[in-house]
């Protein structure tokens, strides 16, 4: 899965109230997403949802940050502001991955009975979420910044199919230890689109950082 950091693209956002509403509601819908994973993965045990929980919460922060590029697109700073909004939300990704795979390991020498149809239940609500946001952004593709957007949501259906796949499993076969199994691939994948996120931020932090402090050509 390729990451795709929207805020570089943000002022090739077209800036109609359709194509905003349709940011909100997908920021809405797979926060709310977020908030079910973790409580139902803390319920019944499920490290795969809470670490797929991690995962949609990298899709919130592109779309808010692709958000507020509507509103920053035409000033100066919005280049800087955006860099250092996705390197914060890359450092605390980064310690959620550590978190997940120390989580996983431990699991794989005591594993916790796991509820698969809880599993599957809940991530075929997530196909549902990225689905929706998927059609609701499909509308404005013409856009390069939405249309990455797109492609990661319907991404998304994809990993998610297979944590419900995952619950099937467990449910039929009681076989436990697939969920850890799950949270390590699903950390992989977050760590993956953190690390591109985080050198993308540091580098157009850098780069703005050249520009700021290179003297102006002068005039002919």
């Amino acid at each position: 899965m390729s990451a795709h950091i929207h805020h570089h693209h943000a002022a090739e956002i077209p800036g109609d109230r359709s194509a905003r509403n349709a940011y909100r509601i997908s920021i809405a819908l797979n926060a709310g997403f977020v908030i079910l994973e973790v409580v139902v993965g803390y319920l019944f045990h499920s490290l795969g949802l809470v670490s797929d929980a991690g995962h949609k919460l990298i899709d919130v922060f592109s779309l808010v940050i692709a958000l507020v590029g509507f509103r920053l697109a035409s000033r100066e700073n919005f280049q800087r502001v955006s860099a250092s909004i996705a390197l914060f939300n890359a450092v605390i990704l980064l310690v959620a991955v550590g978190v997940i795979v120390a989580e996983s390991i431990s699991k794989f020498s005591h594993p916790d009975p796991v509820s698969g149809s809880a599993m599957s239940w809940t991530a075929g609500v997530g196909i549902l979420v990225s689905g929706l946001s998927a059609i609701l952004l499909m509308r404005h593709r013409k856009d390069i910044n939405t249309r990455a957007a797109f492609l990661h949501m319907a991404t998304d259906s994809l990993l998610s199919l297979g944590v419900v796949i995952s619950g099937i499993i467990i449910s039929r076969t009681g076989a436990n230890v697939i969920d850890p199994v799950v949270s390590l691939v699903i950390a992989a994948v977050i760590l993956f689109n953190t690390v591109r996120l985080l050198v993308e931020a540091v580098r157009t932090l850098f780069a703005k950082r050249q520009a700021d402090a290179s003297p102006a050509t002068p005039a002919d």
